[in-house]
């Protein structure tokens, strides 16, 4: 029966075509969560060993927050996050950067009533959070303050993460890393919710 076995090589066509776009389509959305490179793991396991001697407590503690940091970037890539995973990580990388940085390190949240089972690429927060704290407190010897702020409107969901840079740059002597992991997660972003999702910068 040529006609029949004409549907069902083009249904086999179909499936295997998809099979293959799919496979594509996790093979770089794993390829674009492996670029995330945590750039305080070494200044992290200095704070660990010195902590270690002083505040033993204290070093668990670190060590357990940066683990959990590093379990979600081997996770599965495409398995969405849910917001509440999402913020959970940036206080874990909060804790381990006040630890080195004290009191140049402030932060402020304000977040209250953002549905925390929205969903997210997982790391998606956590990258931004770390170049505002790399562009923003490290070059400071003042420091400053990281504030991350959330609205819903209309199932929409707006999260703006501010840091004392002035003209939203890249600090003196700094590689333009900011960049690479913003264009990460806007690419991210992309291959899970299309052209809804935005990731900009205002300044």
């Amino acid at each position: 029966r040529p006609g029949a076995d004409a549907v069902l090589r083009y249904f086999y066509v179909q499936h295997q075509w998809k099979r293959r776009v799919e496979s594509e389509a996790r093979a770089r959305f794993q390829a674009l969560q492996a670029r995330i490179r945590p750039h305080f793991l070494f200044n992290s396991m200095n704070t660990i060993a010195a902590l270690a001697r002083t505040r033993p407590a204290v070093a668990e503690q670190v060590t357990e927050d940066l683990a959990d940091l590093f379990r979600a970037s081997l996770g599965d890539a495409t398995a969405p996050a849910t917001l509440a995973r999402e913020l959970e990580l940036c206080r874990e990388y909060v804790r381990i950067e006040i630890e080195r940085l004290g009191e140049r390190l402030r932060t402020e949240w304000q977040l209250d009533g953002l549905p925390g089972d929205a969903l997210l690429p997982p790391l998606t927060l956590q990258p931004l959070l770390e170049n505002a704290v790399y562009h923003g407190i490290e070059p400071r010897a003042e420091g400053g303050v990281v504030r991350m702020t959330g609205s819903e409107e209309d199932g929409v969901l707006h999260i703006t993460l501010e840091n004392p840079m002035e003209d939203g740059g890249v600090a003196a002597g700094r590689p333009h890393g900011n960049h690479m992991a913003q264009a990460n997660v806007r690419e991210r972003l992309a291959a899970l919710f299309g052209p809804a999702a935005q990731l900009g910068n205002e300044r």
